[in-house]
């Protein structure tokens, strides 16, 4: 029997998974996806880029003009970063401690799916491991899904995670004890 247009199999002379995009929100969940990310990339000699995309700054509009307590763009983007810095250093600190090369990257934007997908593009990125809240229904059709929406654009390996209660109690007492706010 002969099969029509078949793909061949290519071969790569690098280890099929080399370095790994985790995206993370900054959330328990999604810092102990991050943490399971780590684990994997120490177990395939992987190297981790761990990345947070934040919302671009959106004037407020009001009848009365700006309030005078709102932050300006270049606040607002040093406080995001500071906080972001923060979250992102402790997967830094973890793939570190197990031996494992990793670099952060930030990136203020309006689509974090889309930002992930051109992000994992642009550093050659072999997979995306993310976390996901699981939600189904119309939770998931009203807040949508990040992780859906990435495995849809992307054209790399997408592994999603749905970290245990005890991966995210573990993660809400690593950020609690270095002052970051789960």
């Amino acid at each position: 029997m002969v099969l029509g247009n078949v793909v061949p199999f290519q071969q790569r002379s690098s280890p099929p998974f080399e370095t790994l995009l985790v995206p993370t929100d900054g959330s328990a969940l999604s810092i102990a996806a991050a943490l399971k990310a780590v684990a994997l990339a120490k177990r395939l000699d992987a190297h981790v880029i761990v990345f947070t995309s934040i919302p671009s700054y959106q004037y407020p509009v009001y009848v009365g003009g700006i309030p005078f307590e709102y932050p300006s763009e270049a606040d607002y983007e040093r406080q995001c970063r500071n906080i972001a810095d923060r979250y992102l250093g402790l997967v830094v600190q973890a793939a570190e401690a197990l031996g494992v090369q990793a670099s952060t990257r930030i990136e203020f934007n309006g689509g974090p799916a889309q930002a992930i997908v051109a992000l994992a593009k642009k550093e050659n990125c072999s997979m995306i491991f993310m976390g996901s809240h699981g939600r189904s229904g119309l939770s998931k059709a009203f807040l949508g899904s990040v992780a859906l929406k990435t495995l849809t654009l992307s054209e790399v390996p997408v592994m999603v995670d749905r970290p245990s209660r005890e991966d995210i109690s573990f993660a809400e007492n690593l950020m609690c004890s270095h002052a970051v706010e789960p």
